[in-house]
């Protein structure tokens, strides 16, 4: 990945199917008609779009991914307020996803990874 910048932006070159971050989020799932949904470990690959798989294992051998979430048009906010710690939402189509990190330092380094992608 090539990366050029001046005062006002940051171009970023990247090569289609490129692997940008890999690494294990906890994500909310199962949240439809208005029950309240579970929080699963899943090992998260992001590309030009989020693949997430059962675990590092699944992916390695090439397994198809449990999910993905187009990042044709996104946008990724931390959460605040009540017990915000850790957690994100990716704003994709058809649905958001919701997110948390291990640790402060994976939150902050996912959320600019995703969102130096910025189609």
């Amino acid at each position: 990945m090539a990366e050029r910048s001046s005062e006002r932006f940051a171009c970023i070159r990247v090569s289609p199917g490129e692997v940008h971050k890999t690494g294990y989020l906890t994500k909310l799932g199962g949240a439809h008609d208005g029950k309240q949904g579970n929080w699963k470990r899943r090992y998260c690959v992001l590309k030009d779009d989020l693949y997430y798989y059962e675990d590092e294992a699944h992916y390695e051998k090439g397994r198809e991914p449990k999910g993905i979430i187009k990042l044709d048009s996104y946008f990724c906010i931390k959460k605040d307020g009540e017990n915000p710690e850790n957690e994100f939402t990716i704003f994709a189509i058809p649905k958001p996803l919701v997110c948390h990190a291990d640790s402060k330092e994976e939150l902050l380094s996912w959320i600019k990874t995703i969102s130096r992608l910025g189609r």
